[in-house]
């Protein structure tokens, strides 16, 4: 009984190790990478800024001043986890449970990101983050705006993406 309670705090301590960084994302899909092939994968902050990032500068609802964004361009993270697919929508899950899903030829010519960063901070639970979809909402035509609000989700934990070959 001591052996295998002595196995056991030693593999429980192991994981407590390998996995000391959070996931902060989840991507759900028919997911292909290196020649593998996935239906989900998870990532920690460290590894989400290690991909291509990108800016948005932009005024929006939630503030009285436009606010510098940056964080993952995330017409290169679906490039790269769905390349031989056509993404046809997104559906984005908050903490909270918000959930919504968008078709993603409305949006992705906005060249959206993950946004992890406000004005050189990161972003905490407290000011929407770790993860909200940033869009250059300034820049979007008026009459769509108002969809627009409802897809630039904070808190976000998770990415389901609905695809087809191309």
């Amino acid at each position: 009984m001591k052996l295998f309670s002595g196995i056991l705090m030693m593999l429980l301590s192991w994981h407590t190790f390998a996995h000391a960084e959070p996931v902060v994302l989840s991507v759900y899909g028919k997911i292909r990478m290196d020649g593998q092939a996935y239906s989900q994968l998870d990532f920690t902050l460290n590894e989400l800024q290690a991909l291509k990032q990108a800016d948005i500068t932009t005024s929006h609802p939630w503030s009285n001043e436009p606010r510098h964004y940056h964080g993952v361009d995330l017409n290169d993270l679906l490039d790269r986890l769905f390349s031989q697919q056509k993404v046809l929508s997104i559906q984005l899950e908050a903490i909270n449970d918000f959930s919504i899903e968008i078709d993603w030829s409305r949006i992705a010519s906005y060249m959206p990101i993950l946004a992890w960063q406000e004005d050189q901070r990161v972003m905490s639970l407290r000011n929407k983050g770790p993860l909200w979809l940033m869009l250059p909402f300034d820049k979007v035509p008026s009459v769509q705006q108002a969809d627009f609000i409802h897809f630039m989700a904070w808190q976000l934990k998770s990415i389901r993406v609905y695809s087809e070959p191309q």
